[in-house]
């Protein structure tokens, strides 16, 4: 098969084009170089991030040794599970990278553990409860796929107290039925 250029008319599409992409693209750079190049908003966890860089290196994404720079091991000692902390504690021997299970600019009220993309209950749980964190009701096995079992906690004691048997095992994740969205 022998490879045909393009027609000589086709050529200065070609070149305008990729100058208008070239020109966009520095002119959205310049512009806004954050909403030009971000993804998404951030999750709550991060909002307060400076820049880009505090989490990415140029050129090359979100590193690890910046995870590492915020959460370090005595950041996980004070806020982790045992259980999560092990788990936290081999993958990081084993250099995975965080990335591998955490992902962020998918906007505030997003959950940023891979396997927990979605919020069974929805986002307004966290409004309705004052939390921001699944483990402030659940407790989850050595790995985050199992099922999480329900912690004996005063948040969890007084929504079911609150929703006066309509709160209940199984029905939580059925919040906006009864509620508008709004206040909980």
């Amino acid at each position: 098969m022998r490879y045909l250029p393009l027609p000589r008319t086709a050529i200065p599409v070609v070149a305008l084009a990729t100058l208008v992409l070239v020109m966009w693209i520095g002119w959205g750079t310049a512009r806004s170089p954050a909403t030009f190049w971000a993804p998404g908003d951030l999750s709550r966890y991060h909002v307060d991030r400076a820049g880009c860089t505090q989490c990415h290196e140029p050129f090359h994404g979100p590193s690890p040794a910046r995870c590492v720079g915020c959460h370090s091991e005595q950041y996980f000692e004070s806020r982790a599970t045992p259980a999560l902390m092990t788990w936290h504690r081999e993958l990081s021997t084993q250099r995975t990278a965080c990335t591998a299970c955490h992902t962020e600019h998918r906007g505030a009220l997003a959950q940023i553990t891979e396997r927990t993309r979605t919020n069974p209950h929805g986002e307004f749980v966290f409004r309705a409860t004052g939390t921001s964190s699944c483990t402030a009701c659940h407790e989850f096995g050595a790995r985050m796929a199992t099922k999480p079992t329900l912690r004996d906690e005063a948040v969890v004691r007084r929504l079911y107290e609150k929703g006066r048997g309509a709160h209940q095992p199984g029905r939580l994740a059925e919040c906006l039925t009864c509620h508008g969205g709004g206040e909980p």
